[in-house]
């Protein structure tokens, strides 16, 4: 048996409660021995839940050096010096998406992991979603036959833990980089990538329904792909009640599979007019379980990940490609 990875959680704000209970709920063989943040209630929380000793900083922290591994957390605009940091510290790194909110930052980031040679993942676990995994598999198998089409839709509410307190950063654009796109709205976009491939070019149109996010609360946007399948993106910060919807449907010319909020698959191949549950498969949260297991394996046996780090600039690159179709009203190349 290997021994746990010591971990440093740097950034102790909501979403990494998240990535802890992923790892408390599994046993994934990672333990969190550090807990920096610069906001002292917040490392102290953390501490309190692992036993691991608090810091302000990472510098402060890497003077201990009681880890080896990082999980980043912090703000968006903060991605590329606490990243660069840490991997010139020798550590391996697991980094909350986006990998940064530029494409220069990107390149930097992904400059300073090729030069340090540890392990560097961006923790995009829709890369490990059950369902999203299910349905790669159903259109592989052909069980809807051809792909004609797709749509994802994330509709969601203002959560306290994320968009609560006096000044909550996902609100303001120069931290976040924008609004639902490029943040909550990358886990929507990663499994049609999954499914259907690259985005050769997008057509979005923008709105601010929230009145507390500075950047787009809405976004409506259609992706062409390579291959020529169209696909929907639909997201939306909501200000009240909204109904039950699937968070997937993909259409097929022999069926239709749809991804519920209850955490399961149906599809609908003809054999019965409500459609078969493909089994319950525990939804969204167990992605994160799934995400540090690989990230343990690559860190402890050199492993490959699921995903290269490269791979996470689509998200973005789709994100900035809607921006840029919001304000020129047309058509823009994702990967230009």
């Amino acid at each position: 048996m290997s021994e746990p990875v010591r971990m440093a959680i740097v950034g102790c704000g909501a979403i990494s409660h998240w990535h802890l209970d992923a790892i408390e709920r599994s046993q994934v063989p990672i333990s969190v021995t550090a807990a920096i943040d610069p906001v002292g209630a917040n490392a102290a929380r953390i501490a309190a839940r692992t036993n691991a000793e608090p810091y302000a900083s990472l510098a402060a922290a890497v003077a201990s050096r009681d880890f080896d591994a990082a999980l980043i957390a912090v703000p968006h605009h903060l991605h590329e010096p606490v990243a660069t940091e840490a991997l010139a510290a020798g550590l391996h790194v697991l980094l909350e998406k986006p990998l940064a909110p530029t494409l220069d930052a990107c390149d930097r980031i992904l400059a300073a992991a090729r030069q340090a040679g540890t392990v560097f993942m961006v923790a995009e676990n829709a890369q490990y979603w059950p369902e999203v995994l299910t349905v790669r598999d159903l259109i592989r198998d052909g069980a809807i036959g051809d792909v004609v089409t797709a749509r994802a839709a994330t509709f969601f509410p203002a959560l306290d833990d994320f968009y609560g307190g006096d000044s909550p950063w996902r609100n303001d654009v120069a931290a976040a980089g924008g609004g639902v796109v490029i943040d909550t709205g990358s886990h929507w976009l990663r499994p049609l990538r999954i499914w259907l491939g690259e985005v050769d070019e997008v057509v979005a149109a923008l709105g601010h329904p929230h009145p507390d996010m500075e950047g787009e609360s809405l976004c409506r946007a259609l992706l062409r792909f390579e291959s020529g399948t169209v696909a929907a993106f639909d997201a939306m910060l909501t200000t009240g009640a909204i109904a039950n919807q699937p968070l997937f449907t993909v259409t097929g010319t022999k069926g239709e599979c749809t991804i519920e909020g209850s955490g399961w698959v149906m599809l609908h191949d003809g054999s019965d007019w409500k459609g078969t549950k493909i089994g319950e498969q525990g939804g969204y949260l167990r992605s994160y379980e799934a995400e540090h297991l690989d990230f343990a394996r690559a860190v402890q046996h050199g492993t490959q990940p699921a995903a290269t780090a490269e791979y996470a600039l689509g998200e973005l690159r789709l994100a900035l490609a809607m921006y840029r179709s919001a304000a020129t009203k047309q058509w823009e190349k994702v990967w230009s």
